[in-house]
């Protein structure tokens, strides 16, 4: 049986349910190799065969077994290679095990050199006892039969082929451990052989261990609607995950807007929370009440909207903040922690050099009395120079692990608690705490939290609690681009931006706005996956993704730039003709409908079009037909800056006979009526006029000078029914977001411009800023 590419397997193999479990599979090693097969299966399709020659042939290579629930019955044992190519069924597997590593193990025939004839017998033989178990130990019907030829051979060899166990030995033993014992005790060689293999450990625990291995539920592939299809990109399986028990979190701090960085945190934990049927927690962690407010934690709920995620639940670390207290003075009860009140700096000198505090030995009590004036409110009390550290080991090569602080004052009133409390915990003392109370079964945090493992698993272990596995995601960076708080409020603060949700902040209003799309967004996101690998990428990796996205769904639409537009006069259609053109809004989806564009005696073509003109070419006006140039007028003198007299007016014929596929030039156009829409396209360029800016660098040195243009256009009358936040291709110039429909001739329809992951621009026409 050939190999197939799992993308193209249909109906029964697989079935929807187990292809979005390929789909989900990551292979970090190029030899890994995924067996999936169910237990559940009535017709007891397990890959005994596959399962012993693996660890006979192949101990060493990772192959590993995966139980999946929800398979139907008809689906077979299934092999995934790191190519994502698939191989059905038990012995086809085994067989390709054996002709790709079992010759030097006798497995698929003799293994001697000098008996090449003999080996090609044998691996014949081999493939005849195959098709004899495939034809008689798969049907009851033939069973018997099947059982007394096998007996009757089995009476003088002790070996199905030759002198040594093979792959036929091992494909006809796992279909006759399906078989009853009462089926096969009467076949007295029968029962001979099959003891005789089971001397082998390896033999005897086959099938038990593949029916012991729990199953996990395959997901649908329609858990979202807005991701049917899709595939899961880089995401690999999670460890220890269960089917309907897995929770993940989100927990952003309520003190900015998110961004494109925090993107990548909140959809993978959404993936995962729905690919495995589990549950998403969004939880705000105010435990910093000097920088956090109320009205980021209603943009960060409004924001998760916009992409799309809606959690199962929300919560506060604020309202875990009694029990987190209790469990500080756990700590300090069991010496492993204690109250300091080194100077800021020295600590962090201190630390640094992994010198102990002289704080450190000291006792219980007098700990658990700091501690309690620190939580009072008085200011008065002498707990208010003191933080809480833990005391693990201050010459620990990870630096983390030299006794953190984890409580410290602050009189700054909290945003939901008010004055109730005067000291909290830092994050590294509630994270791993509220993970472990609210269920939280994977925690997904970027690889900057590495040297953090550590300090996390080490709280839940001082303090029983349930221990949470930890995943490592790479951080998501862009070129030219910052994602600091601090530096983006230096953008707003200093007015380079009109505010967050600028399109040219990497804020997640912000690039909505620039027309990023969430479908585009998610599948660039879920295709870095899990990586651990951190790169600054580039923008127009994802530009291109995005335009995959809206090139089906956007309108096309012909727009003129005003101040530069050429009158061009058809001599030969009359002056009160005007009639009006069913265009298709889009030229590959009729489903979309039409659009109406007038056509008349006079039109309006984009001066850079008029420059490239000759008397006696011919022209094709896009979505129309072809033209003639008959006559060109220039202005009586050049323009002022000295240059050749520009074109005032281009006279040419209709010509319906023309072929445009022969024409070189094609041009866009408007019929020159007063009712053009007015519309103004904008255009954006990076914040920054550096890639990459290094550690010492700042940032207000690399400022790029212009970063936002307009110009003014006229746009076709159909333009007028478009709505905010539609996606749109003007033709020849680009695609746009509608940032605001048009409302009057003073406040014009406004279009930002998406960039399209292309260095050149779509056609000839101008713009006003790199295209990028």
């Amino acid at each position: 049986m050939s190999l197939k590419k799992s993308t193209k397997a249909k109906n029964e193999h697989p079935t929807d349910d187990i292809q979005a479990y390929i789909d989900l599979l990551e292979f970090p090693k190029s030899n890994e190799h995924y067996v999936l097969y169910s237990s559940e299966d009535s017709s007891k399709r397990l890959p005994v065969a596959t399962s012993i020659l693996s660890q006979l042939i192949l101990p060493s290579h990772p192959v590993y077994f995966q139980n999946i629930s929800l398979i139907k019955p008809s689906t077979d044992v299934i092999l995934v290679l790191p190519t994502r190519e698939i191989l059905f069924g038990d012995f086809a597997i085994a067989r390709w095990y054996a002709r790709l590593h079992g010759s030097s193990h006798g497995i698929y025939g003799s293994s001697s050199p000098t008996h090449s004839a003999g080996s090609s017998l044998q691996a014949f033989q081999i493939d005849a006892w195959l098709d004899f178990a495939l034809q008689h130990f798969t049907s009851k019907n033939e069973s018997q039969s099947g059982l007394a030829i096998l007996n009757q051979y089995l009476l003088q060899h002790t070996f199905l082929v030759g002198y040594a166990l093979s792959l036929a030995d091992i494909a006809v033993f796992s279909l006759l451990t399906k078989q009853t014992d009462q089926e096969t005790s009467s076949y007295g060689h029968i029962a001979r052989w099959i003891a005789h293999l089971q001397a082998e450990p390896i033999f005897k625990t086959a099938a038990t261990s593949l029916h012991q291995q729990p199953p996990i539920k395959a997901p649908r592939k329609t858990v979202s609607t807005s991701q049917k299809g899709k595939t899961s990109g880089s995401c690999p399986p999670l460890q220890g995950a269960e089917f309907g028990q897995v929770v993940t979190r989100f927990p952003p701090e309520p003190s900015g807007y998110l961004h494109i960085g925090h993107v990548k945190a909140c959809m993978l934990n959404h993936h995962y929370a729905r690919f495995y049927n589990g549950k998403l927690i969004v939880r705000f962690d105010d435990t910093n009440p000097s920088k956090e407010k109320e009205e980021f934690e209603v943009s960060i709920l409004e924001d998760l909207k916009r992409l799309e995620i809606v959690p199962d639940q929300i919560s506060y670390t604020s309202d875990f903040f009694p029990r987190i207290v209790e469990y500080a003075k756990t700590l300090i009860q069991k010496g492993l922690a204690y109250m300091d009140n080194t100077p800021q700096e020295r600590m962090r000198e201190e630390r640094m050099n992994g010198i102990a505090s002289i704080c450190r030995e000291q006792s219980v009590k007098v700990a658990s009395k700091l501690f309690e004036e620190m939580l009072q409110p008085s200011s008065a009390s002498s707990g208010n120079g003191y933080c809480l550290r833990a005391k693990i080991d201050m010459v620990a090569n990870n630096k983390t692990m030299r006794d953190p602080v984890i409580f410290r004052r602050n009189l700054t009133p909290h945003h939901r608690t008010g004055t109730t409390y005067c000291a909290y915990p830092t994050y590294d003392l509630a994270c791993p705490i509220v993970d472990s109370l609210e269920g939280v079964t994977h925690t997904l945090r970027t690889t900057e939290y590495n040297d953090r493992d550590e300090q996390y698993q080490w709280i839940l272990s001082a303090l029983d609690l349930r221990k949470v596995r930890i995943h490592s995601f790479a951080r998501m960076n862009f070129v030219y681009s910052v994602l600091s708080k601090r530096k983006l409020q230096w953008f707003v603060d200093h007015k380079h931006v009109t505010g967050w949700d600028d399109p040219r902040f990497p804020t997640v209003r912000g690039v909505l706005r620039r027309g990023v799309q969430v479908e585009a967004l998610r599948e660039f996101i879920l295709s870095q996956g899990a990586s651990r690998r951190i790169t600054d990428m580039e923008w127009d990796k994802f530009w291109t993704v995005n335009k995959r996205v809206i090139d089906p769904k956007a309108g096309r639409y012909f727009a003129i730039q005003k101040k530069s537009a050429v009158r061009l006069r058809l001599t030969n259609i009359k002056e009160d003709v005007m009639i009006g053109l069913p265009i298709a809004l889009h030229p590959k989806d009729p489903s979309m409908g039409e659009k109406m564009m007038r056509f008349g005696r006079e039109l309006l073509l984009e001066r850079e079009d008029v420059n490239q003109m000759e008397e006696g070419q011919e022209v094709t006006l896009m979505r129309h037909g072809n033209i003639v140039i008959r006559r060109i007028h220039y202005a009586a003198q050049n323009d002022a800056n000295g240059e050749k007299p520009q074109v005032t007016l281009v006279e040419a014929e209709d010509f319906p006979a023309g072929d445009f596929k022969k024409t070189k030039l094609k041009v866009t156009w408007l019929a020159n009526v007063p009712d053009l829409v007015p519309t103004q396209l904008v255009e954006f360029d990076f914040l920054l006029s550096k890639p990459k800016l290094e550690e010492n660098d700042n940032f207000e040195d690399f400022l790029t000078p212009v970063t936002r243009a307009e110009m003014e256009c006229v746009g076709d009358h159909a333009l007028r029914n478009v709505k905010e936040g539609d996606v749109i291709q003007l033709e020849r110039r680009g695609y746009f977001r509608v940032d605001r429909p048009l409302l009057s001739a003073t406040k014009p329809l406004v279009l930002f411009m998406i960039p399209d992951g292309k260095v050149k621009a779509m056609s000839t026409l101008s713009t006003n800023l790199t295209h990028r």
